[in-house]
C-alpha cells in the first residue's frame, strides 16, 4: 500500500504512493503515446504486473494498518511510524486518511500522533507534537483530476497501476523468496531505466504483491544515492480490509486537533498587499 508529494506532502502521500511506482514526471513522447516493453519482460513478470492492475481497478475502498520505516544511512538513524490506512472512491474526489499513533526512534518509543487527510480538494496534516494543522488547497473549486492517471493527478493514488507504465520506466525482474519476505509474495525488483526521469530520483522499487490479492504487503524504496530507505509494510491487509463500506464520516480528523494552530495553504496564494 505507497515521490514527488514526499518532500511537501510528507509522510501521507508517501505512503500512499508507495504503493504506486511514481512515474507521474516520467517524460512522455511527443504523441503522448504509452510504449510498453513487454517483448523484453518474462511472462512471469508481465502477469504479475497485469494482475496487480487490475486489482488496482476492483478496489473501491479499502482499510489497514501499516508500520512505515525510514532508514537513514548517512546518519545512522532508524524511524519506524505505526498507525493505519484507508481510501476510498468517491465523488468527485477520493479520499484518504493516513494515522500515526506511535513512533520509534533509534529504539526510543515515542507517543507523537500525526495525520494525514484528504478530502474536498484539501490535503491535512496535524501533529500532536507541535499542535500544529495544516491544509494544503490541491485542487481549486471547480477544478477536476482524475486521480489515478499517474501523468495528470495532483498526486498519485495507490491502487490502479499501468503496467504499461512501469514497463516503460522501469527494468522488472522477479527476485526468488528470501528470509523474512511477506509470506505468499512474489518480489518485484524495479530499477529505473537510463533514461527515464526517475534515475535521478530512484535506485530502485522493491515490491512484494500478495498471490492472493494482487496488492503489495510490503514495499521498499532506496533513493538515487543508496543513503535513504523507506520500508511500507501492511502486516494485517486481508480481503477483509478490501471494499469494505467505509462512510464518509471515518475521514475526519480527531476531535483533539480541533484546537491545533491552523494555517492554510491555497493554490494560489493572494498577491502581497491584497
Amino acid at each position: 500500500m505507497f515521490n514527488r508529494v514526499i518532500s511537501g506532502m510528507c509522510t501521507a502521500a508517501a505512503v500512499m504512493v508507495m504503493l504506486t511506482p511514481a512515474v507521474a514526471s516520467a517524460q512522455q513522447n511527443p504523441n503522448n503515446v504509452v510504449i510498453t516493453q513487454e517483448k523484453s519482460t518474462p511472462p512471469d513478470v508481465v502477469a504479475i504486473l497485469e494482475r496487480l492492475e487490475q486489482a488496482g481497478k476492483d478496489i473501491h475502498a479499502i482499510r489497514c494498518r501499516v508500520k512505515f520505516k525510514t532508514i537513514d544511512n548517512l546518519n545512522l538513524t532508524e524511524t519506524t511510524r505505526h498507525g493505519s490506512i484507508q481510501f476510498k472512491r468517491s465523488e468527485p474526489h477520493p479520499m484518504f486518511l493516513v494515522s500515526f499513533d506511535k513512533m520509534v526512534a533509534d529504539d526510543t518509543l515515542l507517543k507523537h500522533k500525526v495525520w494525514y487527510l484528504f478530502r474536498d480538494r484539501w490535503l491535512i496534516e496535524a501533529n500532536s507534537k507541535s499542535e500544529n494543522r495544516i491544509d494544503r488547497e490541491i485542487l481549486e473549486p471547480g477544478e477536476s483530476a482524475d486521480f489515478f492517471d499517474l501523468d495528470k493527478a495532483p498526486f498519485p493514488m495507490p491502487f490502479g497501476q499501468k503496467k504499461e507504465q512501469i514497463l516503460k520506466n522501469f527494468q522488472v525482474k522477479l527476485i526468488p523468496p528470501q528470509p523474512g519476505d511477506p509470506e505468499g509474495c512474489d518480489h518485484l525488483l524495479c530499477k529505473p531505466k537510463p533514461d527515464s526521469a526517475l534515475v535521478r530520483d530512484y535506485g530502485r522499487l522493491d515490491y512484494y504483491v500478495s498471490r492472493t490479492l494482487n496488492l503489495p504487503l510490503r514495499i521498499l524504496v532506496e533513493d538515487a544515492t543508496q543513503t535513504n530507505m523507506k520500508v511500507a509494510d501492511f502486516e494485517d491487509l486481508t480481503e477483509k480490509s478490501i471494499n469494505l463500506d467505509l462512510p464518509d464520516s471515518a475521514f475526519v480528523l480527531p476531535k483533539e486537533t480541533d484546537g491545533y494552530h491552523k494555517t492554510n495553504e491555497p493554490k494560489h496564494p493572494a498577491p502581497a498587499g491584497e
